[in-house]
């Protein structure tokens, strides 16, 4: 992925790129500043390492102000596959226990982990985390050809919830206690492939 200066709102200038092992520092700083839920060093040289085209950061006059952080991992769960909605679906009958074998052993599909995205609060509102976002989208549809993205947000962020509406992702599970205070999470996945 090559650089360019992009404009966000109000002509505020900055650069989407892709992430070096240099700016894990500074990845870490608005990851402190921004987020309760904090990673090690060695897991952003993992991440990177592993799926470094989909781990991009925001620059502004050489300053990191904004990072997200993706995988891509293999799934047989249809709700990560965007092809079920446990939220949107009315519950049947209970599964059978073969039913449920062969759930687990159908077939698998890639898909992209958006684990972590954040923004310095004094450049929010500014169009960087749209920007990082869609570029995130490009780069896990093209490059890792997944067949949808997901990701886990606090039921109290609506901000976010509303920035990841606004791409196309829907609110497919919640997950009980998910965060380390007990906030529950949304599970909201995107579906990038025409289902078949």
């Amino acid at each position: 992925m090559k650089a360019e200066e992009q404009e966000g709102s109000e002509g505020f200038p900055f650069i989407i790129r892709r992430a070096r092992e240099e700016d894990i520092d500074q990845v870490m700083e608005v990851n402190l500043a921004s987020l309760p839920e904090n990673y090690w060093y060695s897991f952003y040289v993992y991440v990177l390492n592993e799926w470094g085209d989909a781990f991009l950061v925001a620059e502004h006059q050489g300053r990191i102000i904004g990072y997200i952080m993706n995988r891509v991992e293999e799934t047989h769960d249809k709700v990560l596959m965007g092809l079920e909605n446990e939220l949107t679906e009315k519950p049947g009958k209970s599964e059978s226990l073969l039913d449920a074998i062969r759930r687990r052993f159908s077939e698998s599909a890639k898909v992209g982990h958006v684990i972590s995205i954040a923004v310095l609060a004094e450049y929010r509102r500014k169009g960087v985390g749209s920007a990082l976002m869609h570029e995130a989208i490009n780069v896990l549809k093209s490059k890792y050809d997944v067949d949808a993205i997901y990701l886990e947000v606090r039921v109290s962020n609506a901000p976010a919830i509303n920035l990841y509406e606004k791409f196309g992702f829907e609110k497919a599970r919640i997950i009980k206690g998910y965060y380390r205070d007990g906030e529950d999470a949304y599970v909201m996945v995107k579906r990038l492939k025409p289902v078949q």
